[in-house]
């Protein structure tokens, strides 16, 4: 993680809460999810101690999925383009992040 301004990574945590949307942050907050998957055709999974890897019939648009993958980045004080792709950083909760553009 960079040393940023606290307020500016104050900032991009609030955008990155709000790009997540109700249902990655529901998913993030349940202890028996282990795992948050987007398919390239936008539908949301999880996988889970109890159910296993399920579909949450919930799609994210390219757009916001971009988003999400550029605000990490951010957070992490990186750039994301066609030359770097991949973004994987450790989220403020502890959660893994890896995202490819």
């Amino acid at each position: 993680m960079s040393l940023r301004h606290p307020i500016s990574q104050s900032r991009t945590l609030d955008m990155l809460a709000s790009a997540f949307g109700k249902h990655v942050s529901e998913a993030l907050s349940k202890t028996s999810v282990t795992e948050i998957m987007l398919n390239p055709d936008g539908h949301l999974w999880t996988d889970c101690h109890d159910l296993g890897r399920i579909s949450t019939g919930h799609l994210i648009s390219p757009e916001d999925a971009e988003r999400i993958i550029r605000l990490v980045a951010s957070f992490k004080g990186e750039g994301v383009d066609r030359d770097r792709p991949i973004v994987s950083a450790e989220l403020p909760g502890g959660e893994r992040f890896e995202g490819l553009l």
